[in-house]
């Protein structure tokens, strides 16, 4: 790759060839950063992340994931919709063990 002062201008081929390029996009393989979703024995996507229904539940009883260790979502605004979604549900389970 060739760049000038960090912006990409060129990419030069194994063969010499070159092709001026103003961006590259690259798919970035997902990988959890922590071994307790497999240890608690979370399905997980194709893509490595926890899969989760709707409202956020794992296919463990009492165990939710939010954020982007369940969803290819990558934003702050993301995990706090969904932080909040598992934080209701929750509440929710809670309220209806105790009533």
């Amino acid at each position: 790759m060739i760049h000038e002062n960090g912006h990409l201008t060129n990419i030069v081929f194994e063969d010499g060839e070159t092709m001026e390029l103003n961006a590259l996009y690259a798919a970035v393989p997902f990988k959890q950063h922590s071994d307790i979703p497999a240890m608690l024995g979370c399905e997980l996507t194709e893509m490595g992340h926890i899969k989760t229904d709707p409202f956020q539940k794992t296919n463990i009883a009492g165990v939710f994931a939010c954020g982007d260790n369940s969803s290819m979502m990558r934003s702050v605004s993301y995990a706090v919709a969904t932080g909040g979604i598992a934080g209701s549900m929750i509440n929710k389970e809670l309220v209806d063990e105790m009533f």
